[in-house]
């Protein structure tokens, strides 16, 4: 499983970022005012993915022979720290489309809103452990927490992520005045946090050795990612324009 994977990895990968990609141009198309903060999110996926791979290349990173080298340890480091902005990022886009969703009730539930994000933010450093490893790269030191950390934080935010989906979920199916774009892009998000906590709790139980669970984990991960962003291509994709009226010509 873990060759298959590895081969597959590149491709699904390739076809996430091409899948956001569409997704921002066609934003940029048409629903970019009213959806600013999911193309912002798109941006940083975009962004983060080269920033990764160039880091990658330059670092040898995730190579087998850099394993354990303090190349190979910042790489890492900056993988992880990039996941859990990338995962605060989705938890702050539930959070908005609540607030947009909420009607009359904004001023309540924008306060209410505000607390659960800085709760969301707080609870990582309370509930874990977020112990400091010194890494040293040419005598410059860096302190990061742990992976364990990072995988719990991240697991954490998605669930708390999963569940606002669901509730914001209720309240679009509930209203009168539905939108179906809201409830793609809803559905979307759903599926890349949902997917993505189950995989990092899957991840979890593997513990910190490669298994062959790990490497469904991951393959699960990337196929909700694909799925999720997919969903967003099809919520945002261009309105189909007015179709030319055919004159018939008679002739007399």
């Amino acid at each position: 499983m873990s060759r298959f994977y590895d081969f597959l990895a590149p491709i699904l990968g390739a076809g996430s970022a091409g899948a956001l990609l569409l997704a921002l141009i066609f934003l940029l198309r048409g629903a970019l005012r009213k959806y600013w903060i999911i193309a912002a999110y798109v941006v940083w996926e975009l962004f983060a993915a080269v920033a990764l791979t160039v880091a990658d290349v330059v670092l040898h990173g995730s190579s087998a022979e850099a394993a354990h080298s303090a190349a190979n340890q910042l790489y890492a480091r900056l993988y992880w720290t990039n996941d859990v902005i990338e995962d605060l990022f989705r938890f702050v886009l539930v959070i908005v489309l609540i607030y947009w969703s909420s009607g009359g009730a904004k001023r309540v539930s924008g306060r209410l809103l505000t607390i659960l994000l800085l709760l969301m933010i707080v609870l990582p450093f309370v509930i874990f452990n977020p112990q400091a490893n010194p890494l040293e790269i040419d005598g410059i030191h860096f302190l990061f927490p742990s992976s364990a950390w990072f995988n719990s934080t991240s697991e954490l935010l998605n669930f708390g992520a999963a569940i606002m989906n669901l509730i914001l979920w209720a309240a679009l199916i509930a209203s009168r005045r539905r939108d179906p774009q809201l409830l793609a892009v809803s559905a979307g998000l759903g599926v890349l946090v949902a997917g993505t906590a189950l995989a990092y709790g899957l991840r979890h139980l593997t513990g910190p050795n490669p298994t062959q669970f790990g490497a469904v984990a991951a393959l699960f991960l990337n196929l909700t990612q694909l799925a999720g962003f997919s969903i967003w291509c099809w919520a945002f994709r261009p309105a189909p324009g007015p179709q030319p009226v055919s004159k018939a010509v008679s002739s007399s």
